[in-house]
């Protein structure tokens, strides 16, 4: 959805609610696909810094190259998704439990032997899920401890890509 289209649905939206319309129903969950070659989060490495004032500081870079991009593209795609979706702010407010699905998908390189049917190497499920949650804090939720329930998997598939499944947990 781009600006002018999710400018005209909230006015349309805002008029309705002058004239006494009830609000429409909030989704309770978003999916879509980032065709990207999924970047674990990596390890953090520290620089020691002089402040302008003087005072000791200290800088945090990730190892990883790729994190930092693929972040920015699943933020991105989850703007957008949330925006088709017709929310404006953050889907899942503070203290709002998520359930959230995450299916990586990998080129199988040319070198695997045929019976390998999962990718069983690096990068690892854990550091894939931390950079992707990372990456959805302040869009689908407003803090990444909201996450409450996870399924993640990794298969071989081509385009790379990750879909990503958030919902709201109602059973709480």
């Amino acid at each position: 959805m781009n600006r002018k289209a999710e400018r005209e649905a909230w006015t349309a939206f805002v008029e309705n609610q002058a004239a006494g319309a009830s609000a429409p129903m909030r989704p309770t969950s978003i999916n879509f696909t980032v065709e990207c070659k999924p970047a674990p989060q990596g390890s953090m490495s520290g620089v020691a810094i002089t402040r302008d004032d003087g005072s000791p500081g200290t800088i945090f870079k990730a190892d990883n190259k790729r994190t930092h991009p693929y972040r920015n593209q699943v933020g991105f795609e989850a703007l957008r998704a949330r925006a088709a979706a017709g929310v404006h702010d953050v889907f899942a407010p503070a203290e709002t439990p998520v359930r959230l699905g995450l299916t990586f998908f990998f080129s199988r390189p040319k070198s695997a032997p045929k019976s390998r049917v999962y990718p069983v190497v690096k990068p690892d499920y854990d550091k894939l899920a931390r950079s992707t949650t990372d990456a959805l804090t302040g869009i689908l939720y407003a803090d990444d401890c909201q996450v409450v329930s996870c399924e993640i998997n990794k298969f071989y598939g081509e385009p790379e890509r990750v879909q990503i499944s958030a919902a709201i947990v109602k059973d709480y």
